[in-house]
């Protein structure tokens, strides 16, 4: 049988086996501590010490591509500063000593392959990052992938140690659903395990503390920064849990476990309420959302949230409220069949009560995906199920992906719902409704000199204006039909417009 809660299954054997032999309290805490053992030799070879230096006295990478970062030689450091050896060793950060002169958080392995989990902010600006791990072992590192809406990162070690041990994610649920309970909830016990520095214990061993879920907070409610839109600020809208158990000063990256050692959640100093190191301690929650996220920053792509293209009723008022307002034009609620009035009940099957509570259901789900939602309809007094494909939300938090499709002809796409997006935005955030965006792809990139660049420059100077319909006369809606149908291409015809204009008319663009 699984080892979650093997306390509680030894105690109801005891004394179905011998009823007159009452568990003694030694015994539970016998179990308890066997499973604490366990927790602590299944997780322990995954948690890591990610310091980060954000020094400019490194040599720059031979890239300037975002996240390659690259490693530190101290033999070509000394090369060209010869007199400089005490700022060579300093700029080491291999060497543990060095550890307290720029600063460190944690992090867990989520790939054997040399990939690090770690919140977005602990390297933010960094200018090197070096990953120790359990064994004195580890690696300089580069930012593989990482997504500022949600504050995560994930790192990829450049000289990953063998046999790396990856951490299992717990099936975390916050709430009965399909006959299944709720696996976190205020009292489960828990462990939080951190490989911290301490001049006294290094980054060999991990250290863990016992202890619990204390609350699990469905929303905090109130952004970091009141100049962020909600939706663009997971620290707003996103759910976390509260614990009990510290093992170090607040760090973040430190895993919270189950006694299974299966991560629940990840730690983010950036959540705690009240700023500092009195206030209670908040985790990530590692829900099936929070996995489809980590996945996709683990595959080094770009995370791409998905959006529905509603406006809700009442949504700054107090009372919770999940009721159309409006829709956008040609946008994935109204194509769908969505009207002004209805009221989403369920996305999936979960059941929503709040705007919070969409961004985190409907966001996660990603662009392009296609997910039932639950409504009562305004015109008619009983619910019924809608499916939407959903477009992509527009995230202006930094992002950062290693693995992005080829340019064609030295152009790169984008969902054609950011455009519809950044027109709203334009005329104040209000809903267009008189003129929508069709189905298609924006200008996301042009890559300077080339063909493609040279082509739009004749349509002038706001080359990510221009929405393209039709490559070579086949319509493309999603940035996968534009690759698909302009690859390997000798040259492409596009249709394009520009849905800004009062009368958007058709344009043709060649290339090259």
């Amino acid at each position: 049988m699984r080892a979650a809660g093997f306390a509680l299954y030894l105690a109801l054997s005891l004394v179905a086996a011998a009823p007159a032999a009452e568990p003694t309290n030694s015994d539970l805490l016998f179990a308890i501590e066997k499973q604490l053992r366990v927790a602590n030799e299944l997780a322990g070879p995954t948690a890591a010490c990610v310091v980060v230096s954000r020094s400019d006295r490194y040599p720059k990478p031979a890239t300037d591509a975002p996240g390659k970062l690259g490693r530190y030689d101290i033999k070509e450091f000394l090369k060209a500063n010869p007199t400089e050896e005490r700022v060579a060793k300093e700029l080491d950060l291999a060497d543990v000593r060095t550890i307290a002169d720029h600063g460190y958080a944690c992090g867990v392995v989520v790939d054997p392959a040399g990939l690090i989990l770690t919140p977005y902010h602990v390297v933010e600006g960094a200018t090197k990052v070096y990953v120790h791990l359990p064994g004195r072992v580890g690696s300089y590192a580069d930012v593989h992938a990482a997504d500022g809406r949600h504050d995560l990162a994930v790192l990829k070690l450049l000289d990953p140690p063998a046999k790396l041990t990856a951490i299992k994610f717990a099936d975390v649920r916050r709430y009965d659903r399909d006959g299944a309970r709720a696996s976190v909830f205020a009292g489960k016990l828990a462990v939080v395990m951190a490989n911290g520095y301490s001049a006294g214990t290094g980054v060999d061993r991990p250290s863990s503390s016992f202890g619990s879920v204390t609350r699990v907070i469905p929303s905090r409610g109130v952004p970091d920064n009141a100049t962020v839109r909600k939706s663009d600020d997971y620290y707003y809208y996103g759910p976390f849990l509260q614990y009990e158990a510290k093992v170090t000063t607040a760090v973040s990256g430190a895993a919270l476990l189950n006694l299974d050692g299966e991560l629940i959640g990840l730690t983010t100093t950036s959540a705690m309420l009240g700023g500092n190191e009195n206030a209670p301690q908040l985790t990530f929650v590692a829900d099936e959302c929070f996995r489809r996220v980590v996945e996709v920053l683990r595959r080094g792509e770009e995370v791409e949230y998905g959006y529905l293209g509603v406006t809700l009723v009442g949504i700054n008022d107090t009372r919770p409220s999940v009721t159309i307002g409006d829709t956008i034009a040609q946008g994935p609620a109204a194509v769908a069949g969505l009207e002004r009035g209805d009221t989403i009940t369920a996305v999936n099957g979960v059941p929503i009560q709040t705007y919070e509570d969409l961004l985190v259901y409907v966001g996660s789900e990603l662009a392009g995906t296609k997910v039932k939602l639950t409504v009562t309809r305004a015109r008619r007094d009983r619910d019924a199920n809608v499916t939407v494909t959903l477009g992509k939300l527009r995230n202006p938090r930094p992002v950062i992906a290693s693995v992005r499709p080829d340019p064609v002809f030295g152009l790169r796409v984008d969902h054609g719902s950011v455009l519809a997006q950044q027109l709203s935005d334009q005329k104040g955030g209000e809903v267009r409704t008189s003129v929508g965006v069709p189905p298609g792809v924006m200008v996301r990139e042009l890559v300077p000199n080339s063909q493609a660049a040279t082509a739009f420059k004749k349509l002038g100077e706001r080359p990510e204006r221009w929405l393209i319909t039709q490559v070579n006369g086949a319509t493309v809606a999603t940035p996968t039909d534009f690759y698909k149908a302009a690859k390997g291409q000798a040259n492409i015809k596009l249709t394009v417009r520009d849905p800004s204009e009062q009368n958007p008319r058709d344009h043709e663009v060649t290339i090259p």
